[in-house]
């Protein structure tokens, strides 16, 4: 018979059995004991490993919903929380797209994002729904969403918004592509401040031109420097219309206020000495009452460098509402008048995004025309001084318009209106709809007349 494991025991520890088998059964329960307690902590630890190594490979939040939160606060204008739903590289551009609904009353209806594709830490996500805004409580207008592809990516073990289109933004080379090659990169720092573009080197007319400082007393009707006919016949060269002109502006600058009835017959005339207009409204028809992609319902600065605002069905991924405009309708022309007052608006970040816009229309080989504004809502009229000194710099058409409505009732502002908007007194009346119309009418005739005398066509 085979000793017993405990006589074993009892041999090898000298012990007697009784005691032998005591001890035995208490160092067995003492080692169980241990193995028992500790097999709690080990598989806490390795929960607890697990659930680190899966930390450090998950992303917080999903990719529609980094889409649906960034959409979110631009429509808020809250620039930091826009910052903060992008990516590094966007947040130059998040930080411009959370102006451009600046001054008016918005809301989100039927968002609803989906993913389309995901490869990683990397994902496509379309959108369907409405960015509804409207001015002071007017018409209601739309932003479609529908038909625009966002870029998402995990950046900080987040789920981030890193651009528009079918490839992720590279420190905002989706929008500034876009721009001429002055515009700067990246994009302004701040709505208030945005970067200060070059001015370029363009030899002025040798003449007396009369200083900035008294812009007051410029012509309303301006005269075409000579070297804007060279623009001009590159731009024919490219592929622009001769017969088509644009207009960058805002909310007073539709069609319904700014030179659409040109377009309808019996609704103008001319007195006899000024016929020859009629020539001029006939040479642009369709221009005159167009639905610009450049002016929609009614743009700020920021939002014609946003291609958040840019018409999803005809512009192309990452596409600005200016670059789209010029792309498509090829104009000759472009007006530029943003009278419209948002919070952050300065002289100083006017000056620069209308240097910024004029730079982009000599790239595309279009003459810009600028326009003085008929209020002084910011004081000292430091907007028109600037855009006079901007005008002045390029040797580029001003149409003075804060001069010509010097002679209407009320200096062309609608003092009924005005009391009661925020700011006061920026609209101006339907009788001065009509002038400033008239007076961009002349412009074009004049520019059109001295472009034929230049040679370079008309």
């Amino acid at each position: 018979m085979p000793p017993s494991p405990y006589s074993m025991i009892n041999s090898n520890f000298n012990l007697k059995p009784r005691k032998a088998l005591l001890f035995a059964v208490a160092r067995r329960s003492k080692a169980d004991e241990a193995i028992f307690m500790s097999k709690p902590l080990v598989y806490l630890l390795s929960c607890l490993f697990v659930f680190f190594l899966a930390a450090c490979g998950a992303s917080a939040g999903s990719p529609e919903g980094a889409v649906e939160t960034y959409l979110q606060a631009v429509i808020s204008i809250d620039e930091v929380a826009a910052v903060n739903a992008s990516c590094s590289a966007w947040e130059q551009q998040a930080i411009l797209e959370s102006a451009a609904y600046e001054g008016v009353e918005t809301r989100l209806e039927n968002l609803d994002c989906q993913v389309v594709s995901q490869d990683g830490n990397s994902a496509q996500v379309s959108c369907t729904g409405q960015i509804v805004y409207s001015y002071a409580g007017g018409e209601d207008q739309i932003d479609e969403l529908g038909g625009r592809l966002f870029s998402v990516v995990v950046e900080g073990g987040e789920w981030k918004l890193c651009g528009t289109g079918s490839q992720p933004s590279e420190a905002g080379s989706q929008v500034a592509a876009q721009e001429p090659t002055s515009t700067p990169a990246p994009l302004p720092t701040d709505t208030s401040e945005p970067t200060e573009v070059p001015t370029p080197d363009y030899t002025p007319t040798p003449d007396l031109r009369p200083l900035p400082a008294d812009w007051r007393n410029w012509p309303i009707v301006p005269v075409l420097s000579p070297w804007l006919a060279e623009v001009y016949a590159r731009g024919l060269e490219q592929g622009n219309n001769p017969q088509h002109f644009s207009v960058v502006g805002d909310c007073q600058n539709i069609p319904n206020a700014f030179m659409g009835f040109y377009d309808v017959k019996d609704r103008y005339y001319f007195a006899d000495d000024e016929q020859y207009l009629q020539e001029t409204v006939d040479y642009f028809a369709g221009s005159w009452g167009r639905d610009g992609l450049a002016v929609g319902g009614g743009f700020n600065f920021p939002a014609i460098f946003t291609p958040l605002r840019a018409d999803p069905e005809l512009c192309e991924d990452g596409e600005t509402p200016i670059a789209c405009e010029i792309r498509t309708y090829k104009p000759s022309y472009v007006i530029i008048s943003m009278e419209f007052v948002y919070e952050g608006r300065t002289a100083e970040n006017y000056d620069q995004y209308l240097r910024q816009t004029v730079d982009y229309a000599l790239s595309q080989n279009v003459i810009p025309i600028l326009m003085t504004k008929a209020d002084n809502v910011e004081g000292g009229h430091r907007i028109n001084l600037a855009t006079a000194q901007v005008a002045y710099d390029y040797d580029i058409p001003l149409i003075n318009w804060w001069r010509d409505a010097q002679s209407l009732p009320g200096n062309g502002l609608d003092r009924e209106r005005g009391a009661s908007s925020v700011p006061q007194y920026f609209y101006i009346t339907t009788e001065a709809w009509t002038e400033r119309s008239y007076i961009a009418l002349k412009t074009l005739d004049a520019l059109r007349t001295a472009l034929i005398e230049f040679g370079a066509g008309g």
